[in-house]
């Protein structure tokens, strides 16, 4: 296991800047996601770190050891694809041993590996089978456990539950979070589903256009988000906004319905968007926002209600199936401690 740190990598294909002054430090067995929509550029980011492409600027260490520029083979990183990547002529056995048998480990080692790694993974019954024989799961469990048996310093996870269906990533996410704890290797997991961040990492990053728009905690990005595309990003359903003014007191207004938020005077008079995630929101008998019910989605253990309001469609969630019908009128009402607001212009956070 090793700290790792990326300083001001940047990447660019022909006039094309992909990344842009990248910076990261990682601490021992930590376990970081990199997030965002396609073409962020955290695959790329994964694949410099890999060593599967060459920063344009900066520096890659790993541990005491500088790898920007050393061949994926002498970097001690393992590397989980999408694709499985299994060879299909080799049984499940053979696939977890080949990295080692590369590197010259005696048979008799390499024995004592796929044994432990096969049944951390619960995939000893299947040591015999050959990829074609496998489900979806066992197959990703495999590439896991060919990356597990080199006791590799750096894990590296490129969106590895992405051709699952719905039941066995939620299974597979349990099983990787377990798997961690467990070895307390440092890791970087490449996801587009903020589900799967939150859930996972102990802090995430949240890229945009190749910048780092936040680095923090899972909590921290959901309940403070630095920006209105972190927290439009992070948090399902997304956040309701709205846009708002700022008076001369420096009270948050929304279609003259004060929040009871205050910001700085210096914002007055100058517009802002006014943010509340879905379960903050409340329907009480006094509330300042009248809305109407629009939609239904039931989910079992919650519902998403879509409302129709003066300043827009918000979603509230609520626990059950609720007691609302289509067309239903309300009263709404929130807690100003759980209001965020952003500058229109800048779209940064404002209240603190």
């Amino acid at each position: 296991m090793a700290a790792l740190t990326i300083q001001n990598v940047s990447k660019q294909f022909g006039a094309t800047k992909v990344l842009h002054q990248i910076s990261l430090d990682l601490a021992d067995g930590e376990f970081l996601v990199l997030v965002g929509p396609s073409g962020c550029g955290k695959s790329t980011l994964m694949n410099i770190v890999a060593g599967l492409e060459e920063p344009s600027t900066g520096q890659v260490t790993l541990g005491a050891r500088d790898i920007t520029y050393l061949p994926p083979d002498e970097r001690d990183v393992a590397m989980v694809f999408q694709s499985y990547a299994l060879y299909p002529n080799m049984t499940v056995a053979q696939n977890i041993a080949f990295p080692l048998e590369m590197r010259k480990v005696p048979k008799a080692d390499r024995v004592a590996a796929v044994k432990k790694v096969s049944g951390m993974l619960q995939i000893d019954h299947l040591l015999d089978r050959k990829p074609r024989a496998l489900s979806g799961g066992q197959r990703q469990r495999v590439a896991i456990g060919r990356a597990l048996a080199r006791s590799p310093s750096l894990f590296l996870f490129d969106e590895p539950l992405s051709n699952l269906d719905a039941k066995l990533r939620v299974d597979m996410r349990a099983e990787l979070k377990k798997l961690h704890m467990r070895t307390g290797v440092t890791t970087i997991y490449v996801t587009h589903d903020q589900v799967e961040a939150m859930t996972l990492g102990t802090r995430i990053a949240v890229l945009k256009d190749g910048l780092i728009q936040q680095l923090a905690t899972p909590m921290e990005l959901y309940e403070r988000p630095s920006n209105l595309f972190v927290a439009e990003f992070i948090g399902s359903p997304s956040i309701n906004t709205a846009d708002a003014t700022v008076d001369a007191s420096g009270t948050v207004v929304l279609n003259g319905v004060s929040t009871g938020v205050t910001i700085d005077t210096a914002h007055a008079g100058k517009p802002v968007i006014f943010g509340i995630r879905p379960e903050d929101l409340i329907v009480v008998d006094d509330g300042a926002i009248d809305a109407t019910v629009t939609l239904l989605e039931p989910t079992g253990a919650e519902s998403y209600i879509l409302v129709d309001t003066a300043f827009g469609e918000f979603t509230l969630r609520m626990p059950g199936p609720g007691d609302f019908n289509l067309g239903d009128r309300m009263k709404l009402s929130f807690a100003p401690s759980k209001v965020h607001v952003f500058d229109k212009a800048t779209q940064l956070r404002l209240n603190t």
